[in-house]
């Protein structure tokens, strides 16, 4: 991660502290192994923090290391009633300024964080839980549908089906998915496994068997093994399983692009992203039987609190379990 670059992006107002506060924080966070991604999602939540404080005429003035709670609950209040942030971007804020202040402690620029604690009044009001998007299986047909009907570039429609679907049997990370090699898919076919390298560079196995997913998936063009044959054939250095037409291993923000035209074409109604797709693996894995244990080790997730999310379910769902499980006389 080429920290220089985000630092760049700070201006004249702040001042050589910040530079080395902001500078060291970020580092720390490469060196802990934390992806790209995270990095700049946290530089980017700290610096709505030093633009706010910079720009008020009673922080500015005020050093880091003599920052009190009080000032900490004018930039609070900032990104409510100027920013208009959500409930989880506020949320989400608070944390990255709360670890920031905690590394400052551990590096003895402070002797405590200016983090204010909760109120002993809570609130009545609470945060209703997002429950994640997905993809319904007649969604999923009509998507695929979408790609058969509307792709003129045989090229494109082999690997763009191969794509979508991939993330829709396997649950993989954008950035997972843009990372694979053609020689991950040859052991994948060899194995019916595909190992993945995750985030803080960790090795998980994910089963899949090619030949059975293009049975389930009726793709009688045979459009995975045609894109891999597109693929073999094309004289290139990238060793990329996913390229573009030029034979360069394609980008996220080109997956994003194209996932969009596809749910357009689709008119499914709802704003899907390929993080979408990831949710849709896991909420149909968990309905159709696998355990929350499961889903963490195929999902690459740390914590199983973070897999929770995806146990939610819908008033049919409820009233068919009640009907089933029950107690019956």
């Amino acid at each position: 991660m080429n920290i220089n670059e985000l630092i760049f992006k700070l201006d004249d107002s702040y001042s050589e502290d910040d530079f080395y506060y902001i500078t060291s924080f970020l580092n720390a966070l490469n060196t802990a192994g934390k992806s790209k991604n995270t990095i700049y999602s946290y530089f980017r939540d700290l610096k709505v923090f030093f633009d706010f404080k910079n720009n008020n005429e009673l922080l500015k003035k005020i050093p880091i290391n003599n920052l009190k709670p009080i000032n900490i609950n004018i930039y609070y209040s900032y990104l409510v009633s100027e920013k208009g942030n959500s409930t989880i971007s506020i949320n989400r804020k608070k944390y990255v300024l709360k670890l920031f202040f905690e590394y400052l402690i551990e590096m003895e620029v402070l002797t405590k964080s200016p983090i204010p604690k909760e109120s002993i009044i809570k609130s009545k009001s609470k945060v209703k839980a997002k429950l994640p998007t997905y993809l319904e299986i007649d969604e999923i047909q009509k998507i695929n549908n979408s790609i058969m009907d509307y792709y003129k570039d045989k090229f494109a429609k082999s690997r763009d089906f191969f794509i979508i679907n991939l993330f829709l049997h396997t649950g993989l990370r954008i950035s997972e998915l843009i990372s694979l090699d053609i020689g991950d898919m040859e052991k994948t076919k060899k194995t019916d496994f595909l190992s993945i390298i995750g985030k803080g560079n960790k090795e998980r196995i994910v089963p899949i068997n090619i030949e059975e997913l293009a049975k389930e998936l009726h793709d009688n063009d045979n459009l995975i093994e045609k894109y891999l044959e597109y693929r073999y054939a094309m004289d290139t250095d990238d060793d990329a399983l996913f390229v573009s037409h030029k034979g360069k291993r394609l980008s996220a923000r080109y997956i994003q692009i194209a996932l969009k035209k596809i749910i357009s074409y689709s008119n499914i109604g709802k704003d899907i992203t390929p993080h979408k797709l990831r949710h849709t693996f896991a909420t149909h894995f968990l309905k159709n039987g696998a355990n929350l244990r499961l889903v963490q080790e195929v999902l690459g997730h740390s914590s199983i609190s973070t897999t929770q999310i995806y146990t939610h379910s819908n008033k049919q769902d409820l009233m068919d379990a009640m009907k089933k499980n029950n107690i019956k006389y």
